[in-house]
């Protein structure tokens, strides 16, 4: 079954993919603009390479984790010199083309490079944005392809995981935001940034209370349900962990940013929306392992 290294896995991957889908689409919207300033570039510039930074050094965390689950890592060429028609097969080749791909764009922003031209980093962007909602995806399909769990076998949880992904990826950004030079310049855009948060949580939102209703009217996921959710089981985690402080608190503060119009620099409920979507990960896949 599913360890402590997969669980790392899912959620590294997800959130590093999310942390590298919102940097590509923010860098190509922001240099798709003309009204840009000299000053303004240079600190979304210093933004985005550590974000790139980031997100890459999570997914090679992920991958890491991937490898010691395994348990013999030093086969794991295996996976590309003889793919299968697995879901496996599939996600190992989008984390490769995720690794490369964002690789690529962390060395190009943070290292001086003025032999990659403009063109090419856009089109590595575009590239990087496919294969990290593939990516956000796979870490739900991996999951619920596993048919002889009922809690799992969920369609629900693809998009669960990969709105949790997007929403840890966002909350990452948020993070870094206040630690780069000049940021009040991007203030316009870290606040639409906060707007497409408080959508992702919405739809989380949704998604979960659909994960959560196809699992209570299964009857081969009752044993798992009452772990989920009851006192004894995992209940306590979910509703405060995952419930809580991964979704009520963010979307509580975000939607309250957006009807006073005023911007916050909450850093702690960042975090904790980030530490609900490794719980949420942990309590799906240890209430399925009963």
């Amino acid at each position: 079954m599913l360890g402590t290294f997969v669980i790392l896995y899912l959620f590294l991957g997800g959130c590093g993919a999310g942390v590298l889908c919102v940097t590509a689409l923010w860098s190509l919207a922001f240099h798709g603009t003309t009204s840009r300033s000299q000053a303004q570039t240079e600190s979304f510039g210093a933004l985005k390479a550590r974000c790139y930074g980031i997100g890459f050094a999570m997914l090679c965390l992920a991958a890491l984790c991937l490898l010691l689950d395994l348990g013999r890592p030093e086969l794991f060429f295996l996976l590309f010199t003889r793919p299968t028609w697995s879901i496996l097969s599939f996600g190992s080749f989008v984390l490769l083309a995720s690794l490369l791909v964002s690789g690529f764009l962390a060395a190009s922003n943070m290292l001086y490079m003025p032999s990659i031209r403009a063109a090419a980093r856009k089109i590595a962007e575009v590239a990087c944005v496919v294969v990290s909602i593939g990516m956000m995806t796979y870490t739900g399909i991996y999951v619920a392809c596993v048919e002889a769990v009922a809690l799992w076998n969920n369609l629900a949880i693809p998009a669960l995981f990969a709105f949790s992904s997007l929403s840890a990826g966002l909350s990452t950004v948020f993070l870094v935001v206040p630690f780069v030079q000049g940021i009040q310049l991007l203030e316009g855009w870290t606040t639409a940034l906060h707007r497409v948060h408080l959508g992702v949580l919405c739809l989380e939102s949704v998604a979960l209370a659909a994960f959560v209703a196809a699992a209570a009217v299964d009857p081969f996921a009752e044993g798992s349900m009452r772990i989920l959710l009851g006192g004894e089981g995992l209940g306590a985690w979910f509703l405060v962990g995952v419930v809580g402080m991964g979704l009520a608190l963010p979307l509580g503060v975000e939607a309250f940013m957006a009807l006073s119009k005023r911007s916050l620099r909450l850093l702690p409920v960042d975090a904790l929306c980030i530490v609900g979507g490794l719980i949420l990960r942990f309590c799906v896949v240890w209430s399925g392992m009963h």
